[in-house]
């Protein structure tokens, strides 16, 4: 369908569009299919059982703005998780090789990890290193563990932190954030997954993550028991981790700020619990 007819569809269905000119601009540079996920909230079966129809009141603008809504707050998280990729990475570098006298190539040890995951994980990340240099490295004995870690994503930091085979390097990583260093893997995990969803600009608000997700014990008794699989559950981890790693960053309330100004988002569909404003995790410091 060309812009005009994609509108005149959305106009049989229902939908109020009263200015098709900032309309036909949002759907050029969004698109159709990518602004179709933001409006079936808002449909409702027909009465004749043909295509849905959109429930009475629905404009172009409120789709907006929940599109809106969730692009900022997939930003938001962005943020977020770069500062806990970063710090992950550094407690990684710093406890590999000091606490498991690895030493700068520590990487390179293959007792340092469980032999069935080590040659794999460092393959791989041999290749992104090459891809940032741009070029074959002679001899990887000359790169030390805190250079070849510029290369590694979120992925191959998360398999790489999980397949240390020293219990006290692992449990040393983890301290650092206040938990057992089985919860940190998990956590690394669901991130990483948190992560690709924003990177990829899919929707997030209203997702389900069927990913296994262990709460550490302090946040537990503030995330949602019944909806585990919705986002709040993850939203508290990550301003858990961040009131430890970057307290002055104040992400819990930019989070808090960026959800009073879409006071309509049904937060139920996000996984809050009816009384999560009045929870302490949620209460700015005084």
């Amino acid at each position: 369908m060309s812009i005009p007819e994609q509108l005149n569809r959305l106009a049989r269905q229902g939908m109020a569009i009263p200015d098709r000119e900032q309309a036909a601009h949002r759907l050029r540079h969004i698109g159709y299919h990518r602004l179709s996920d933001y409006w079936r909230p808002f449909l409702k079966p027909s009465a004749d059982g043909g295509d849905c129809v959109f429930r009475d009141g629905t404009a172009f603008g409120d789709v907006i703005a929940l599109y809106d809504f969730d692009r900022r707050l997939r930003e938001l998280l962005v943020d977020a998780l770069g500062h806990i990729e970063v710090s992950v990475r550094a407690q990684w570098i710093y406890h590999l090789a000091n606490d498991s006298d690895g030493g700068p190539l520590a990487h390179l040890n293959p007792a340092l990890f469980v032999p069935r995951e080590y040659p794999g994980n460092l393959d791989e990340l041999k290749r992104s290193y090459r891809k940032i240099v741009r070029q074959d490295v002679q001899d990887w004995k000359a790169i030390p563990v805190w250079k070849i870690a510029k290369a590694m994503s979120f992925g191959q930091l998360s398999k790489w932190y999980k397949s240390i085979s020293v219990k006290r390097t692992r449990s040393a990583i983890a301290r650092t954030y206040e938990i057992n260093h089985v919860i940190l893997s998990s956590l690394l995990y669901n991130m990483t997954y948190l992560r690709n969803v924003c990177a990829h600009h899919s929707r997030l608000w209203d997702s389900s993550f069927h990913l296994g997700l262990r709460i550490p014990r302090a946040w537990a008794a503030h995330c949602n028991a019944i909806e585990p699989a919705r986002l709040y559950n993850r939203l508290v981890i990550v301003a858990g981790l961040m009131g430890i790693i970057s307290p002055a960053d104040h992400w819990p309330q930019r989070l808090l700020a960026l959800l009073d100004e879409y006071p309509h988002i049904p937060k139920d569909r996000m996984g809050f619990p009816d009384n999560w404003r009045r929870l302490p995790f949620w209460q700015a410091p005084t």
